[in-house]
């Protein structure tokens, strides 16, 4: 029945991404319980304020190229009834899913009830961040939600941590089986660069303030506390270099370096990359064999997914709180193509976040002169606030064009660019999947789905 809920909801054009979930969890409550634990080798879940769901993908792409058979929700349903409909359609005809293990990226706030449903093998943390206050709270709400998560870990549960974010590190804090990922760049990105919304400035132990050696952006970075002593655990994986030229990383682990291509652009890629390259070795993938793997892999959806429109190249990038945004904009900064044109999408329903003062702060005011961005396009149903945005940021209002619909802003800045012009369209998530859904109508995509 969920399965064919599924079916009719896609049939709509609805996506059916959730629904399948609903219906299953109706006829059984336990149903995600069940069917997961048959699993052999168990469940891991990967969960943080950005990036969980290019970590995911990436670290599915090298498990299914090492011969792993997964259920991943690749459309990113991350809730707890997306994470149902996964499990439950993953199969068409057979009830037990045929795979060996289940990697589901996982909404911060449904950890606790996916960990309690699943017992996790592995749980691996990217960051945390300021993100939509009115679903979570402070962050010390969405930090407590994951460490509840991992006290529901079988024995033996393994933790994968970014050791460069402190209240990420701390989950490791006693934990005996924690492996950390980190950067060792020689490069003091903020420090030369912007600064930009500090969301961790405190010990976790102690409470005393944090200073650091090295800040990559916002708080991750090289830290100690004065206090009482505590810093930055060693990463296991440390990322030793990052070409731009060649878009290739050199990652060290074990005294061993490995050479391996990046095929996204941006820092916060280059993280979601060693992340990917940890959990995956974890899990038995030899880190020998993932360049070759790695120079194959496509964005996961709207995460700096890559399109051709037109004759334009396209980049679709999530934005969805002040980090997130601005690190993408340093992406835009770093795009050497002559022309860059923008488009601004944001949208404030529930899933989107419906407070949008967090456009404040972005850090507009500094990257605006580097980012070579000639027309700015905004619209979704916040347009005109993100108008204002970028007008208290300096920008001229000839270089602003305001319109409300998304697909028609898209097509109106299409055909208005000249040719050889690189688009950036960055919209909030119900606004990404609007233009990803013109974009698979008009046949520039193939529709992402689960089932």
């Amino acid at each position: 029945m969920a399965r064919l809920a599924g079916f009719f909801s896609r049939l709509s054009g609805r996506g059916g991404s959730s629904l399948p979930g609903v219906v299953a969890r109706k006829l059984d409550p336990q149903v995600l319980s069940k069917l997961i634990t048959r699993l052999p080798h168990g469940t891991i879940l990967v969960t943080g304020t950005n990036g969980k769901t290019t970590t995911a993908a990436l670290t599915a792409f090298l498990l299914r190229n090492h011969g792993y058979r997964l259920v991943h929700n690749r459309a990113g349903a991350n809730l707890i009834l997306g994470l149902t409909a996964t499990v439950v359609q993953v199969e068409k005809w057979r009830i037990v899913p045929r795979a060996d293990m289940a990697l589901l990226e996982t909404d911060e706030a449904s950890m606790p009830r996916a960990a309690l449903e699943t017992h996790p093998t592995a749980i691996a943390v990217t960051n945390f961040f300021r993100d939509q206050l009115d679903r979570y709270g402070e962050l010390s709400t969405t930090v407590d939600m994951v460490q509840r998560a991992i006290l529901q870990m079988d024995d033996g549960g393994q933790l994968i941590l970014n050791a460069d974010d402190p209240q990420v590190a701390y989950l490791g804090e006693g934990h005996p089986h924690a492996v950390y990922f980190g950067l060792g760049l020689a490069e003091n990105i903020r420090a030369t660069r912007f600064q930009d919304t500090l969301d961790a400035r405190f010990c976790p132990r102690c409470g005393e303030p944090l200073y650091y050696w090295m800040r990559y952006y916002a708080h991750l970075g090289d830290y100690y506390c004065v206090g009482c002593g505590w810093r930055r655990p060693n990463p296991d994986w440390t990322v030793a270099d990052w070409n731009k030229d060649q878009n290739t990383i050199s990652v060290d682990h074990n005294g061993h370096r490995l050479r391996l291509p990046i095929t996204m652009p941006g820092i916060y890629n280059v993280y979601n990359q060693v992340a990917a390259i940890a959990l995956a070795a974890q899990l038995g993938v030899e880190p020998s064999t993932m360049g070759e793997s790695l120079s194959r892999f496509e964005p996961a959806f709207g995460r700096m997914e890559s399109v051709i429109m037109h004759g334009h190249r396209v980049w679709l990038a999530l934005v969805k709180n002040p980090v997130g945004f601005t690190q993408v904009l340093e992406a835009v900064a770093d795009d050497t193509g002559q022309q860059k044109w923008a488009l601004v999408i944001i949208n404030d329903r529930y899933a989107d976040g419906t407070d949008v003062s967090w456009l404040w702060d972005v850090d507009f005011e500094a990257l605006a002169p580097t980012l070579g961005l000639e027309q700015w396009w905004v619209s979704g149903i916040r347009a005109f606030d993100m108008a204002v945005r970028l007008k208290y940021a300096g920008i001229a209002d000839e270089r602003v064009h305001v319109v409300r619909d998304p697909s028609t802003a898209l097509e109106q800045m299409i055909n208005q660019s000249p040719p050889g012009v690189s688009v950036w369209v960055m919209p909030t998530y119900t606004a990404l999947l609007e233009v990803r859904k013109h974009l698979t109508q008009h046949h520039f995509t193939r529709h992402f789905r689960e089932g």
